[in-house]
């Protein structure tokens, strides 16, 4: 067996090569938006004529009337469905686009929510828009068991913001690990996808530019309803404190990678798409839709 002195591999010896490609050593861009194709990243769930379930007129719907373990509440447009069997809710969204918001056509950075409610400040950056509101949202989310850990208020913003030596445990947002789904009709079908591959992620290594999967880790933590704070926000990057779901992969604010959205695999502007916030410890039966 080779020692580390002895081993010639690139992993041991270009760890920068490794993670920007080969010809990392010269002054050539390496960046790849990746070969998969959209089936490979979204998932067919059902035959499109039975539409969302919080969707009037479907035979989705139409079940999830009838269904006891369901609540269902009505906003002007949108519906959210209170699923607690399966500990999870489901919320209609409109797909809007606002091409002038950071990440929404072009690289960005942002702590402002992917997902958000109208009327709130932040209104104009979301690309998933519900008139649900985000109190109902937020009570829903605790009544299907999702617990917040750690709050932080705004007037701690400034101390604990960013990726530092003195960075502590405290300087995180925290609470109970959900996954965020979004489910559309597409070509005759109902499919469905994790949200993070749909937005792209961009860091930067030694100078270069390096196209990355979105890799979030989703908290519910609810500050932005416990501080009644009127962005709107629901699920965030950045670990920001003004939503109530977020990424805590860095700590407070820490707004250094960049995000785009990828129109390519994203459902129609003005069409509408289900956003699925389900606790990890829900049931292992799946929804019915």
């Amino acid at each position: 067996m080779k020692t580390n002195k002895e081993c010639k591999c690139s992993c041991c010896t270009d760890s920068r090569s490794v993670l920007l490609g080969r010809t990392a050593d010269g002054n050539h861009d390496t960046i790849n938006t990746g070969g998969m194709t959209r089936g490979e990243f979204l998932k067919v769930v059902g035959i499109g004529i039975l539409g969302l379930s919080t969707i009037p007129g479907t035979k989705a719907f139409a079940a999830a009337e009838k269904n006891d373990n369901i609540k269902m509440l009505q906003g002007k447009n949108d519906r959210m469905i209170v699923d607690l069997e399966n500990k999870e809710i489901r919320v209609s969204t409109d797909i809007t686009k606002d091409p002038s918001k950071p990440s929404v056509i072009d690289w960005g950075r942002r702590f402002q929510a992917f997902f958000g409610c109208y009327g709130g400040k932040m209104e104009k950056f979301f690309v998933f828009s519900t008139d649900i509101s985000r109190t109902n949202i937020d009570n829903a989310i605790k009544e299907i068991g999702i617990k917040s850990r750690r709050q932080i208020p705004m007037n701690e913003v400034e101390q604990r913001k960013g990726l530092k030596a003195t960075t502590t445990m405290a300087d995180y947002l925290d609470g109970d690990p959900v996954i965020v789904i979004v489910r559309f009709v597409k070509d005759g079908k109902i499919v469905e996808t994790a949200l993070e591959d749909l937005i792209e992620e961009k860091i930067i290594v030694d100078g270069g530019e390096v196209i990355k999967p979105y890799t979030p880790h989703w908290v519910y933590h609810g500050t932005g309803e416990a501080i009644t704070f009127p962005s709107g926000c629901c699920v965030c990057p950045s670990d920001c404190n003004g939503g109530i779901i977020t990424d805590n992969v860095l700590p407070l604010k820490t707004t250094e990678n960049y995000y785009r959205v990828n129109w390519e695999r994203m459902p129609p502007v003005g069409s509408k798409a289900e956003i699925i916030i389900k606790s990890i410890y829900s049931s292992p039966k799946h929804a019915t839709i």
